[in-house]
Protein backbone atom coordinates (compact mmCIF):
# COMPACT_ATOMS: atom_id res chain seq x y z
CA UNK A 1 0.00 0.00 0.00
CA UNK A 2 1.39 3.44 -1.02
CA UNK A 3 2.10 5.73 1.94
CA UNK A 4 0.22 8.91 1.11
CA UNK A 5 1.34 12.32 2.43
CA UNK A 6 -1.43 14.73 3.17
CA UNK A 7 -1.43 18.28 1.80
CA UNK A 8 -1.12 19.61 5.32
CA UNK A 9 2.06 17.62 5.84
CA UNK A 10 3.49 18.90 2.55
CA UNK A 11 2.77 22.50 3.53
CA UNK A 12 4.25 22.00 6.97
CA UNK A 13 7.38 20.47 5.44
CA UNK A 14 7.81 23.40 3.05
CA UNK A 15 7.34 25.95 5.83
CA UNK A 16 9.88 24.19 8.02
CA UNK A 17 12.37 24.02 5.15
CA UNK A 18 11.83 27.73 4.46
CA UNK A 19 12.48 28.52 8.12
CA UNK A 20 15.72 26.50 8.03
CA UNK A 21 16.76 28.30 4.82
CA UNK A 22 16.12 31.71 6.39
CA UNK A 23 18.11 30.76 9.49
CA UNK A 24 21.01 29.61 7.31
CA UNK A 25 20.90 32.84 5.25
CA UNK A 26 20.86 34.93 8.43
CA UNK A 27 23.82 32.99 9.78
CA UNK A 28 25.74 33.64 6.55
CA UNK A 29 24.77 37.31 6.65
CA UNK A 30 25.90 37.63 10.26
CA UNK A 31 29.23 36.05 9.38
CA UNK A 32 29.72 38.34 6.35
CA UNK A 33 28.83 41.42 8.36
CA UNK A 34 31.22 40.43 11.14
CA UNK A 35 34.03 40.03 8.59
CA UNK A 36 33.06 43.29 6.88
CA UNK A 37 33.06 45.29 10.11
CA UNK A 38 36.40 43.82 11.15
CA UNK A 39 37.80 44.69 7.73
CA UNK A 40 36.47 48.24 7.93
CA UNK A 41 38.02 48.66 11.37
CA UNK A 42 41.33 47.41 9.99
CA UNK A 43 41.06 49.75 7.00
CA UNK A 44 40.23 52.68 9.29
CA UNK A 45 43.22 51.85 11.48
CA UNK A 46 45.58 51.69 8.49
CA UNK A 47 44.00 54.83 7.01
CA UNK A 48 44.59 56.79 10.19
CA UNK A 49 48.26 55.77 10.18
CA UNK A 50 48.60 56.72 6.50
CA UNK A 51 46.98 60.10 7.09
CA UNK A 52 49.32 60.88 9.99
CA UNK A 53 52.52 59.42 8.52
CA UNK A 54 52.14 60.04 4.79
CA UNK A 55 49.55 62.67 3.89
CA UNK A 56 49.64 65.17 6.76
CA UNK A 57 53.44 65.69 6.75
CA UNK A 58 53.43 66.35 3.00
CA UNK A 59 50.60 68.88 3.20
CA UNK A 60 52.46 70.51 6.10
CA UNK A 61 55.50 70.75 3.84
CA UNK A 62 53.36 72.41 1.16
CA UNK A 63 51.99 74.85 3.74
CA UNK A 64 55.50 76.14 4.51
CA UNK A 65 55.82 77.71 1.06
CA UNK A 66 52.63 79.78 1.18
CA UNK A 67 51.83 82.33 3.89
CA UNK A 68 48.11 82.00 3.16
CA UNK A 69 47.96 78.20 3.58
CA UNK A 70 46.52 76.34 6.56
CA UNK A 71 46.39 72.55 7.05
CA UNK A 72 43.64 70.74 8.93
CA UNK A 73 42.92 67.06 9.55
CA UNK A 74 39.43 65.58 9.89
CA UNK A 75 38.24 62.17 11.05
CA UNK A 76 34.83 61.56 9.52
CA UNK A 77 32.52 58.55 9.76
CA UNK A 78 32.91 57.73 6.07
CA UNK A 79 36.53 58.67 5.45
CA UNK A 80 39.73 60.15 6.78
CA UNK A 81 40.58 63.51 5.31
CA UNK A 82 43.40 66.02 5.38
CA UNK A 83 43.12 69.41 3.70
CA UNK A 84 45.12 72.56 3.04
CA UNK A 85 43.13 75.76 2.58
CA UNK A 86 44.53 78.84 0.88
CA UNK A 87 43.03 82.24 1.61
CA UNK A 88 42.35 84.86 -1.06
CA UNK A 89 45.35 87.18 -1.62
CA UNK A 90 46.39 89.76 -4.19
CA UNK A 91 48.90 87.32 -5.63
CA UNK A 92 46.41 84.44 -5.64
CA UNK A 93 42.94 86.03 -5.93
CA UNK A 94 40.83 82.96 -5.15
CA UNK A 95 39.81 80.81 -2.20
CA UNK A 96 41.34 77.37 -2.67
CA UNK A 97 40.95 74.05 -0.87
CA UNK A 98 43.13 71.02 -1.56
CA UNK A 99 41.74 67.89 0.09
CA UNK A 100 43.28 64.41 0.18
CA UNK A 101 41.15 61.69 1.76
CA UNK A 102 41.15 57.93 2.25
CA UNK A 103 37.90 56.06 1.67
CA UNK A 104 37.50 52.39 2.67
CA UNK A 105 36.59 49.92 -0.06
CA UNK A 106 36.53 46.14 -0.44
CA UNK A 107 39.91 45.24 1.02
CA UNK A 108 41.53 48.49 -0.10
CA UNK A 109 41.66 52.21 0.57
CA UNK A 110 40.89 54.73 -2.15
CA UNK A 111 43.10 57.80 -2.00
CA UNK A 112 41.16 60.76 -3.38
CA UNK A 113 42.45 64.19 -4.40
CA UNK A 114 39.83 66.95 -4.54
CA UNK A 115 40.58 70.53 -5.52
CA UNK A 116 38.18 73.47 -5.21
CA UNK A 117 38.97 76.95 -6.54
CA UNK A 118 36.46 79.75 -6.05
CA UNK A 119 35.58 81.63 -8.13
CA UNK A 120 35.91 79.16 -11.00
CA UNK A 121 37.42 81.11 -13.88
CA UNK A 122 39.61 78.45 -15.49
CA UNK A 123 39.64 74.72 -16.16
CA UNK A 124 41.57 72.46 -13.81
CA UNK A 125 41.56 68.87 -12.55
CA UNK A 126 38.90 68.52 -9.87
CA UNK A 127 39.37 64.94 -8.70
CA UNK A 128 41.92 62.12 -8.97
CA UNK A 129 41.53 58.69 -7.34
CA UNK A 130 43.85 55.71 -6.82
CA UNK A 131 43.30 52.41 -4.98
CA UNK A 132 45.82 51.05 -2.48
CA UNK A 133 45.58 47.68 -0.73
CA UNK A 134 46.38 47.80 2.97
CA UNK A 135 49.36 45.56 2.26
CA UNK A 136 50.76 48.18 -0.14
CA UNK A 137 54.02 49.84 0.69
CA UNK A 138 53.43 53.28 2.21
CA UNK A 139 55.99 54.53 -0.30
CA UNK A 140 53.52 53.95 -3.15
CA UNK A 141 50.99 56.21 -1.46
CA UNK A 142 53.71 58.76 -0.65
CA UNK A 143 54.74 58.96 -4.32
CA UNK A 144 51.09 59.40 -5.38
CA UNK A 145 50.50 62.17 -2.82
CA UNK A 146 53.67 64.02 -3.83
CA UNK A 147 52.70 63.83 -7.51
CA UNK A 148 49.29 65.30 -6.66
CA UNK A 149 50.87 68.12 -4.65
CA UNK A 150 53.18 69.00 -7.55
CA UNK A 151 50.17 68.98 -9.89
CA UNK A 152 48.37 71.27 -7.45
CA UNK A 153 51.28 73.73 -7.38
CA UNK A 154 51.25 73.91 -11.18
CA UNK A 155 47.54 74.71 -11.06
CA UNK A 156 47.77 77.16 -8.16
CA UNK A 157 50.58 79.16 -9.75
CA UNK A 158 48.40 79.74 -12.80
CA UNK A 159 46.30 82.08 -10.66
CA UNK A 160 49.28 84.41 -10.44
CA UNK A 161 49.18 85.30 -14.14
CA UNK A 162 45.74 84.19 -15.34
CA UNK A 163 44.06 87.22 -16.99
CA UNK A 164 40.62 86.52 -15.52
CA UNK A 165 41.92 86.18 -11.97
CA UNK A 166 44.31 89.10 -12.31
CA UNK A 167 41.97 91.46 -14.17
CA UNK A 168 41.71 93.79 -11.16
CA UNK A 169 45.47 93.76 -10.55
CA UNK A 170 46.80 94.58 -14.03
CA UNK A 171 48.92 97.59 -14.90
CA UNK A 172 50.24 98.98 -18.19
CA UNK A 173 53.93 99.22 -18.95
CA UNK A 174 54.10 102.87 -20.07
CA UNK A 175 57.02 102.17 -22.41
CA UNK A 176 55.83 99.18 -24.45
CA UNK A 177 52.11 99.36 -23.66
CA UNK A 178 51.96 95.76 -22.42
CA UNK A 179 49.32 94.98 -19.80
CA UNK A 180 50.75 92.84 -17.00
CA UNK A 181 49.75 91.78 -13.46
CA UNK A 182 51.34 94.24 -11.03
CA UNK A 183 52.88 91.38 -9.07
CA UNK A 184 54.56 90.12 -12.26
CA UNK A 185 56.28 93.41 -12.99
CA UNK A 186 60.05 92.95 -12.96
CA UNK A 187 60.57 96.44 -11.59
CA UNK A 188 58.88 99.74 -10.84
CA UNK A 189 59.80 103.41 -10.59
CA UNK A 190 58.13 106.13 -8.54
CA UNK A 191 57.92 109.60 -10.09
CA UNK A 192 55.87 112.58 -8.92
CA UNK A 193 53.80 110.42 -6.59
CA UNK A 194 53.01 107.87 -9.30
CA UNK A 195 54.30 104.31 -9.56
CA UNK A 196 55.22 103.00 -13.00
CA UNK A 197 55.49 99.24 -13.55
CA UNK A 198 57.62 97.56 -16.21
CA UNK A 199 57.55 94.18 -17.90
CA UNK A 200 61.33 94.09 -18.25
CA UNK A 201 64.47 95.92 -17.22
CA UNK A 202 64.82 97.17 -20.79
CA UNK A 203 61.54 99.08 -20.50
CA UNK A 204 62.55 100.44 -17.10
CA UNK A 205 65.89 101.67 -18.44
CA UNK A 206 64.19 103.24 -21.47
CA UNK A 207 61.76 105.06 -19.17
CA UNK A 208 64.54 106.39 -16.96
CA UNK A 209 66.54 107.51 -19.99
CA UNK A 210 63.54 109.36 -21.42
CA UNK A 211 62.72 111.07 -18.14
CA UNK A 212 66.15 112.18 -17.02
Amino acid sequence: MVNETTLGEKITSRLQQHKRDLAKQQQQLDSRMKDLLEEREQLASVGKVWIEKVILPRLKELEKYFDNGKVEIMNLDSNLSCACEFAHTTRFPATVRLNISLLPGNGYLTARYDLTILPVLMEYTLTVEEKFSIESDEEALAIWVEDRIVDFIDTYLRLETHPLYQKDNTVVDIVCGMRIPSISATSKVERDGRIFYFCSEHCREAFIKQNN
